[in-house]
């Protein structure tokens, strides 16, 4: 497990491993940003900058309280240049605004266009706009299409079909199929009044008291409330993803699992104090960008 966090030998203690992890952490806190990289030649690149984030949830280490508290991570990249990891817990973070934009600054000119990818969780939207309100906000396509695909499962499976009428479900089905095709060409409007009539059906007499309808109308008003608040960030992904232009965040995935992941969230399911969290994230951070020579010569 210690070779998953640190380059230490098997004799070390784990206790003495984590005063020294705690401390390094402590020291690369002091500094405030991240060690800045020497700017890779930039001439041929392309123009645009990607950066996507994306949460974690660490569960807190207070046994009387049964919470979990939020760990921001994700990259950025460009074309030719590389890619570069961040994460930090907002909540005692100090200097989580210069530390994104010393990530980005190292891809260059700061008139670059950036392009944030995330999949249009509320408390990462507020990140986006606070640190890089002039970025542009893309909703990441993969997490679009897992949350139309949940009524339409329920529309087109056999319960549905069984408990309404022909002419019902034959409407409600033709109403509803058509959501992905709008979204993936950017028409957020379109499907927004799609889903205004999807309520419409299961408002009517013959369809309400269904416990399909039931759950149907409460998937349809989930979206409703999902997509008027990412509306602004629809880009026709159809023809984004014919000129070969990113539509998902799927390389966040990757960088949100190399500083959490295995030592902290998924396989552990370890409890963590909030600030001893941002620590190891510093130092987690450090060793995925090979800057950690000299920081724990001792340990």
């Amino acid at each position: 497990m210690l070779e998953l966090l640190l380059p230490v030998a098997g004799a070390n203690a784990t206790s003495t491993v984590r005063r020294h992890t705690l401390d390094v952490g402590r020291r690369l806190d002091a500094q405030g940003l991240e060690i800045q990289s020497e700017t890779a030649e930039l001439e041929g690149s392309a123009n645009v900058t990607t950066m996507g984030l994306d949460c974690g949830y660490l569960r807190l280490c207070h046994p009387d309280e049964e919470k979990s508290f939020e760990v921001v991570a994700g990259g950025a990249m460009r074309a030719g240049v590389g890619q570069r990891s961040v994460a930090f817990v907002q909540t005692v973070d100090e200097h989580s605004h210069e530390r994104m934009q010393r990530v980005l600054d190292a891809f260059g000119r700061q008139d670059l266009s950036i392009e944030v990818f995330t999949d249009g969780d509320i408390q990462l939207r507020q990140c986006q706009l606070s640190k890089q309100p002039r970025a542009r906000h893309i909703l990441d396509w993969y997490h679009l299409r897992r949350r139309v695909a949940k009524p339409n499962a329920v529309v087109h499976g056999r319960p549905t079909t069984s408990q309404l009428r022909s002419a019902d479900h034959d409407w409600l089905s033709s109403v509803a199929g058509g959501l992905n095709w709008r979204l993936w060409h950017g028409r957020a409007l379109e499907a927004m009044r799609r889903l205004a009539t999807v309520l419409y059906v299961l408002g009517k007499s013959t369809v309400c008291r269904k416990p399909a309808a039931r759950q149907i109308r409460k998937l349809t008003l989930e979206l409703l409330g999902y997509l008027p608040n990412n509306a602004d960030s629809l880009p026709d992904y159809g023809r984004r993803y014919r000129a070969g232009r990113r539509i998902s965040s799927a390389f966040v995935e990757s960088a949100v699992n190399q500083p959490i992941d295995k030592r902290m969230s998924k396989s552990q399911q370890m409890r963590w104090d909030p600030r001893s969290a941002h620590l190891l994230l510093r130092v987690r951070v450090r060793v995925i960008h090979s800057h950690v020579s000299g920081y724990y010569p001792t340990v």
